[in-house]
């Protein structure tokens, strides 16, 4: 039997531990399960959201971030137990699907760290043989790497849409999106000028939705616990300057909004530059990158300058909004030695298909064999495709190492 006593020692420990140190969402996560275990409080998926988010609690999206991060924290329980705690006397376990946490206490009668010496003095050659094969392998990978190898932190921020609800062309009660409405305040300054409409139209119960689905989040998140590494998820309106330097960031969002991640992009981009459509376009040189009949022009477009003819040409991202559409891929250095990953598109669908590209081991190694060769940085613009966003294609048609 553990006592509560030694319950909240073990707790102490692991969170001074090497592993957990640097972890703030881990830390909170893995004393509000303990602390609650001790209470004989029963534990759930909504209870654990709304202690992680509190106020900006929200359940489609908080609670897929919570199974992402219980999956985090056992990773993490799992390498501290299988070094710095593989001598402790008591040991703890929070089971696949459970939140309860589990404390067993270990009974040595010789050292299993000895054990370890012994047996890792007796396989020298074959672990110094199996690393030279793995290097081999599996090169460096610089698109992620500087993540992985990174004493900082690493944040996900996912671009969220203001929208508001009342009645639909049918009848019904639905959910709007207006472009030129993005937060409450101007939600109600717009409804000012038509006072009929407030008894029928309110902000949306959930103010904010996802601009991508849970698809990418997925797709990062496998791909971050297969290098045992894990990041947070943040909403995008809860970014500050603050964070921005002291943080590893991955941004997907739209194009069409100014934002401290465009702001970013222009200031160190040196060739390229996100600029509105309505910058004159009657002196440039104009780059078509698709050839569809039906398409509209998005809301930003990109200036490309060429140094050496001295030479600006402005690519138009077209898109029918739901087939085909561009997406700009950047990975650039920060402030403080911060690293961040911006994908850029303006329906979602774009930022999937290329999250989903630089997530597979296979299309990273042969964008490194083509294009980076290794440099920290690029800016890349791919064209995706696809029918009803099902089955997209993703091919690239601009590449740039920001030297």
């Amino acid at each position: 039997m553990v006592s509560n006593e030694e319950k909240t020692i073990v707790l102490e420990k692991l969170l001074n531990s090497n592993v957990f140190s640097k972890s703030t969402t881990s830390n909170i996560l893995l004393k509000y399960l303990i602390e609650s275990t001790q209470n004989n409080k029963n534990i759930n998926t909504t209870d654990i959201a709304l202690e992680l988010f509190g106020g900006q609690y929200e359940p489609e999206k908080s609670e897929a971030t919570v199974r992402v991060n219980m999956y985090h924290l056992r990773k993490k329980l799992d390498k501290y137990f299988e070094g710095e705690g593989l001598d402790d006397d008591i040991q703890i376990e929070i089971k696949r699907g459970q939140y309860g946490v589990e404390f067993r206490r270990i009974n040595k009668r010789i050292s299993k760290r000895n054990k370890r010496v012994i047996l890792f003095a007796s396989i020298i050659p074959i672990v110094f043989f199996i690393f030279f094969i793995y290097n081999k392998l599996n090169p460096n990978n610089p698109i992620w790497d500087t993540n992985f190898k990174s004493d900082k932190e690493t944040t996900l921020y996912l671009y969220d849409i203001f929208g508001y609800y009342g009645p639909t062309l049918f009848n019904k009660i639905g959910w709007h999106r207006d472009y030129e409405i993005n937060s409450p305040s101007q939600f109600y300054k717009k409804i000012e000028n038509k006072p009929d409409l407030i008894k029928d139209y309110a902000p949306g119960r959930n103010l904010y939705v996802n601009f991508l689905s849970s698809y990418s989040v997925n797709n990062l998140s496998r791909y971050f616990a297969e290098h045992d590494n894990e990041f947070s998820i943040e909403k995008f309106h809860n970014l500050s300057p603050l964070k921005l330097k002291s943080q590893n960031s991955i941004y997907l969002g739209p194009f069409r909004y100014e934002n401290a991640f465009i702001d970013f992009f222009n200031l160190k981009s040196k060739r390229f530059k996100l600029i509105p459509k309505q910058q004159n376009e009657a002196t440039q040189n104009i780059a078509f990158l698709n050839n569809e009949d039906v398409f509209y022009n998005e809301d930003r477009n990109i200036a490309y300058r060429d140094f050496e003819k001295n030479i600006d040409t402005i690519i138009r991202l077209n898109s029918d909004g739901h087939s085909f559409e561009h997406v700009l891929v950047a990975k650039l250095n920060g402030d403080n030695d911060t690293k961040n990953m911006l994908f850029l598109s303006n329906h979602g669908f774009g930022a999937t298909a290329a999250v989903e590209y630089f997530t597979n081991t296979d299309s990273i190694a042969k964008f490194n064999s083509s294009y980076l060769k290794d440099a920290e940085e690029f800016i890349a613009l791919f064209y995706v495709s696809g029918k009803e966003r099902a089955a997209m294609k993703i091919e690239q048609v601009y590449f740039d190492d920001n030297e």
